[in-house]
């Protein structure tokens, strides 16, 4: 899924191996929790001809792989379009959809095609549909079991399973036992490992104030669900990024309103946008030092939490973590288990 010896050059050379890419921002799987800004109706796009700019800026500056991002990506109507734009760009595709546009047998297809080289993620937090229902008011347990078909489907169709994830959201809403049993689940049924994304405090607009807490998981769980986690992969701990730092460190973001931003779940108001008549590459130019986290490649300038951590070589924490919960891009990860009294 990863091009490793591409992406150490390119964090050693402060290069940038993949790009984010929001080609949208309508989603209808009504996550409670979702801090991707998702709506359910479209308010922020970027045209077919921009996202085609776009790729081909991606490509001239290096990059190999195009994550991409919704609210639900899939919704487009221009997606196998533009994924097959990118593809014929050499750049490798990574979907990150919520699943249920992969009941469309046609889609689902297409997908399998268009990202053979790349990656398909799906985002069910837990197969209980009981707690599905609880965090997916107002939709139902049988999207769940949509989802869960669709799955299977992508995997008749030969898609590798090697190449799949299901990316957990873990909240405080559920418990460990879940939280694992959800893991379980997806590698004993359909061979595919877990990325879990431990919650983000971010105000997604219409939530209301004072309302995140409950969402915040207890550090106990979240050390649980990592040791189980660290064992699926066969790796003796994990960083709390939902990526290694080079890949965290490697990667940009533009948001579906035109941003520029470290990474998508850091939605800086006053970030630089491909609409004010900026090309990518100019704005990479400007702003890489930025974009890259280049003051955190020095240990010296990390939490003394991350500089003495035995993971420092993979891990400097979630940078969007520490930014939503108002503790800076360089503050220290409030969701990290590790080190939890450090600062």
């Amino acid at each position: 899924m990863i091009d490793q010896l591409a992406l150490q050059k390119a964090y050693a050379s402060d290069g940038i191996y993949a790009l984010q890419l929001e080609v949208g921002d309508r989603c209808f799987q009504d996550c409670v929790y979702c801090y991707m800004n998702a709506l359910p109706q479209q308010q922020n796009t970027l045209s077919d001809e921009l996202i085609v700019a776009i790729l081909e800026a991606a490509r001239a500056l290096g990059i190999s792989a195009i994550e991409w991002l919704g609210g639900e990506p899939l919704l487009r109507e221009s997606i196998t379009e533009l994924l097959a734009a990118a593809r014929e760009l050499g750049l490798r595709n990574n979907i990150w959809t919520g699943g249920l546009p992969l009941t469309d047998p046609h889609l689902r297809q297409q997908v399998a095609e268009l990202a053979r080289h790349g990656l398909v993620a799906v985002h069910v937090s837990t197969v209980d549909p009981q707690l599905y229902e609880m965090l997916h008011p107002h939709r139902g347990a049988d999207d769940l079991a949509a989802i869960l078909m669709a799955v299977r489907g992508l995997l008749d169709l030969g898609y590798p399973a090697a190449q799949m994830l299901n990316s957990i959201t873990l909240t405080g809403l559920q418990s460990a036992t879940d939280a694992l049993a959800t893991i379980d689940h997806f590698a004993t049924e359909f061979g595919i490992k877990a990325c879990v994304n431990v919650y983000h405090t971010y105000q997604r607009p219409g939530t209301p104030a004072g309302d995140l807490a409950r969402f915040i998981p207890e550090p106990d769980l979240v050390a649980t669900v990592y040791a189980h986690l660290a064992d699926q992969w066969q790796v003796d701990e994990l960083p709390m990024n939902c990526v290694n730092k080079h890949y965290c460190s490697a990667t940009i973001a533009i948001l579906c309103d035109g941003r520029v931003t470290p990474c998508a779940t850091i939605r800086e108001v006053d970030a630089p946008s491909l609409h004010d008549q900026l090309s990518l590459q100019d704005i990479v130019a400007q702003h890489r030092d930025h974009l890259i986290f280049k003051r955190f490649k020095d240990p010296r300038r990390q939490p003394a939490s991350c500089r003495d951590c035995d993971l420092s070589a993979h891990c400097w924490g979630c940078r969007s973590r520490a930014y939503a919960a108002n503790l800076g891009m360089y503050g220290k990860d409030p969701r990290c288990f590790r080190h939890p009294a450090a600062r």
